[in-house]
Formats: structure tokens, C-alpha cells, sequence
């Protein structure tokens, strides 16, 4: 996968999930659930996943286990078609997938972290012309959109990092990933400082993409700098509250093929 760094995208246009916010408020449920909405969640299918990870089938999709994994079938519409992933209170998430057929419908797929009913970050893979994909995040931990920093790493040494607003995102040559089956690894997490010389403030919610030596490239002035991690990282500015845990991601996807191999949490304290 090779990425570049284009100029400012209609990101609003691309999103079709509302972010609330990265703040510490505890999820509200709302009142007077109807009694239809109930009954959609007991039938709602479920399986047990991987490290006590519960998978719930969204939309029209439906879940297999099989010798790989976890089979995710019937992803039609971006939209609504996927699972939720659940379990106790978080601080980090991490999925490995195999995924195919996203270029068939060239409507790709959304991550979104929830704290209960609340969404308070999403991530858009849209598809574009040719072998493009567009990486659209969603920060609103302020009363606006957030910008965003995006890293670059190599082996862990940073190689380049680019500050923009909440209205550029991150194009990318991603051609594997529309014409067959690609091996994703995708995180998320809400970061704790590490101390004063920690350029990640407490709190801000993050994406990671991890892959092989070189598989990510940003543009810097007209050259290529390539990585094999790539961040997106939510600036936190006064204002903000930090986030302090998640209970859920949700995916969505419009694909031929999608299995979750592996995925994994770290616990909230």
C-alpha cells in the first residue's frame, strides 16, 4: 500500500457517521426504548471472539466461524452491513482482517469507537477513481471539528509528521485492496502521555494503519517518504476533554470477502 498526502477534501461529503465528541462524559442511554428496537437487539445475531470480544452481526450481515476466523458475509451497503465489536470498557482496540471485493461497489468501509450510544471518532475508507482510497477521520472532542496529525513511522523512528485541519484527509494509492484479498491491521486507541516530551497529548483518540517495511508513503514537497505505520491523530486543544475509555467498534463494509483473523483489547483502568 503507498499513501500520499493531498490537499483539502470534502470530508463532510465523504462521512456519513456523526462523531459526538472524544470527551470523558459517560454514555447516556436514551429514554423509552420502543419495544421494536428491543426486540431487534435480542435478535441481533452474536458470536464469542477472540480474547472474550463479542461480535455482533449489523444490517444484513451475517457471522461464521470457520478454521480462519470469523467470516463476516452478505456486506452489501457501507452503511448499514457489518459488526459490532463489544466489550468492557477500553483504552485500545486492535483488528487484523483479511478483506476482498472492496473495488466491486467502490463504496468501502467505516470504523466508528462508541462509549456506549455515543460515537466519538470515525474513520472513512472511501473509494475513488482509479486505485485512489480516501482515509477520512472524525475528531470532534471540542465544540468543532478537530484537526488532525498525521505520523509516519519506519521501524519506529518517526519519519514525517503533517499537521491539517478536520477538512483534509489522506489519499491513497491503495490498489491492492480494490482487485483482491488484502491483509488489513487497523487500531484505535485513546492515548495515555508518556510524559512532558510526548508530542500526543493525554486523551486524544488515534487510528493506526500497520503494514510491511514501506507500505505507507507520504508526500513532502514532491517526494515520496515511506513507513510502515502510519498514524492519524486527533490535536487536542483547550477546550477539549479527554477521553478516557470506549466500549465498542463498530465496522462497516461493502465486500465480497471480509474474515477476522485476530483482534484485541487493552483494558481500561
Amino acid at each position: 500500500m503507498s499513501i500520499k498526502l493531498t490537499g483539502r477534501l470534502m470530508v463532510a461529503a465523504l462521512l456519513s457517521l456523526t462523531a459526538a465528541g472524544c470527551q470523558g462524559e459517560e454514555a447516556q442511554t436514551p429514554a423509552g426504548d420502543s419495544l421494536s428496537t428491543q426486540e431487534a437487539k435480542v435478535e441481533q445475531q452474536c458470536v464469542q471472539g477472540f480474547n472474550g470480544i463479542k461480535n455482533c452481526a449489523t444490517g444484513s450481515a451475517a457471522l461464521t466461524r470457520t478454521g480462519k476466523g470469523i467470516a463476516v458475509s452478505s456486506l452489501k451497503d457501507v452503511k448499514a452491513d457489518g459488526f459490532s465489536s463489544e466489550f468492557p470498557r477500553a483504552t485500545s482496540w486492535n483488528l487484523l482482517a483479511d478483506i476482498g471485493g472492496l473495488g466491486e461497489t467502490k463504496q468501502g468501509f467505516t470504523l466508528a469507537a462508541r462509549d456506549g450510544d455515543q460515537v466519538v471518532s470515525a474513520l472513512r475508507v472511501g473509494m475513488g477513481e482509479g486505485d485512489r482510497v480516501v482515509l477520512a477521520p472524525t475528531f470532534t472532542g471540542a465544540s468543532g471539528p478537530s484537526a488532525y496529525r498525521v505520523n509516519l513511522y519506519q521501524n519506529g523512528r518517526l519519519m514525517l509528521s503533517q499537521q491539517h485541519p478536520w477538512d483534509y484527509g489522506v489519499n491513497s494509492d491503495w490498489y491492492n485492496i480494490h482487485i483482491r484479498l488484502t491483509r488489513i491491521d487497523i487500531g484505535f486507541k485513546n492515548h495515555a502521555s508518556l510524559g512532558m516530551l510526548d508530542p500526543i497529548s493525554t486523551g486524544a483518540c488515534v487510528w493506526l494503519f500497520r503494514g510491511a517495511p514501506g507500505a505507507f508513503s507520504l508526500d513532502l514537497n514532491g517526494k515520496p517518504v515511506s513507513g510502515d505505520q502510519l498514524e492519524i491523530v486527533e490535536e487536542v486543544e483547550e477546550g477539549h476533554y479527554p477521553y478516557t475509555g470506549f466500549s465498542a467498534i463498530d465496522v462497516k463494509a461493502a465486500a465480497s470477502d471480509f474474515t477476522i483473523l485476530g483482534e484485541s483489547t487493552v483494558q481500561g483502568k
